[in-house]
């Protein structure tokens, strides 16, 4: 089964001091190239997590936000008890002294926001480093779903293109053979025209003939084609990473039908290598995206 590098997954999950969000991307690449957006609480989970993708996806450009609903940037606001009685006993003496009959108010000890304390909300770190890797576990088998239903997508699109590929070569390899004697014919005529004033051997010419004929036949060419078609359809089972291999046989099929345009000399011909080379190139950017 072929997988596209193109997926997405969501996961979100609550927790006691708010919830946690997870979403990852993954694009086409020919490397893997991992990058994260995260609160500063996970940031020495970096590497452990990058690994995880690694593993899971091997290849693809895969960019993975990490939310915590802002709660480890919050702080808890508290009251400084013994500072406010401090205060309030200050505020008391003040006023024995001043011989004042006023009593203190509330009012009186907001004019000091220093009874107020801000503490940081505290997070059990090993506890939520489990919840984050049980949610990153999710959302990247969610992703690898995707990528598989994207890959059958794939595969049978590859495969239409395969099989149109496939019949071109065939009306090709059908054209030549019925253009050899022709090719052969027309070679000897040209030749005899050439020589005709020169006194030379006819089997010369004969042999002559024969191996103009020999340079542009494209059987060879159009053999390995069909081999590398053959090669390509196998890709399809496997259940690992093919999508370089795919290029790469790409290349050679590349390869092949060019060598078949230059050799032959017939225009029928010549249009139907156009027309592979086309069907080529659309499974080439379909491959570009599998894995």
């Amino acid at each position: 089964m072929i997988k596209s590098m193109t997926g997405f997954g969501k996961v979100e999950r609550e927790l006691e001091n708010g919830a946690l969000s997870v979403e990852v991307r993954s694009v086409n690449s020919r490397y893997f190239d991992f990058s994260v957006n995260m609160p500063e609480i996970f940031e020495s989970c970096e590497e452990d997590i990058k690994r995880l993708f690694n593993n899971k996806l091997v290849r693809g450009s895969v960019k993975l936000t990490i939310y915590l609903n802002g709660q480890q940037e919050q702080n808890k606001v508290g009251l400084n008890r013994d500072l406010l009685d401090h205060y309030c006993e200050l505020l008391n003496q003040a006023s024995e002294s001043l011989v004042s009959d006023e009593p203190v108010r509330l009012d009186h000890l907001l004019n000091f926001p220093e009874i107020f304390e801000c503490k940081p909300v505290e997070f059990d770190e090993e506890k939520i480093n489990k919840e984050l890797f049980k949610a990153l576990e999710d959302a990247v088998s969610d992703l690898v779903k995707m990528q598989e239903k994207e890959g059958e997508n794939l595969a049978i699109e590859i495969k239409r293109h395969l099989d149109i590929t496939h019949d071109v070569i065939l009306k090709i390899k059908t054209l030549s053979s019925q253009l050899k004697d022709e090719y052969y014919k027309k070679s000897r005529a040209k030749l005899m025209s050439f020589l005709d004033d020169l006194n030379i051997d006819e089997n010369r010419i004969i042999q002559e003939a024969a191996i103009f004929s020999k340079k542009i036949d494209i059987t060879e060419e159009c053999e390995r084609l069909d081999s590398h078609l053959n090669q390509f359809r196998s890709y399809f089972d496997p259940d690992e990473p093919v999508g370089k291999r795919m290029i790469f046989l790409l290349q050679e099929m590349n390869r092949e039908i060019s060598t078949i345009g230059a050799k032959s000399e017939s225009a029928q011909i010549s249009h139907l290598v156009v027309d592979v080379k086309n069907e080529l190139e659309k499974i080439r950017e379909q491959a570009l995206n599998i894995l």
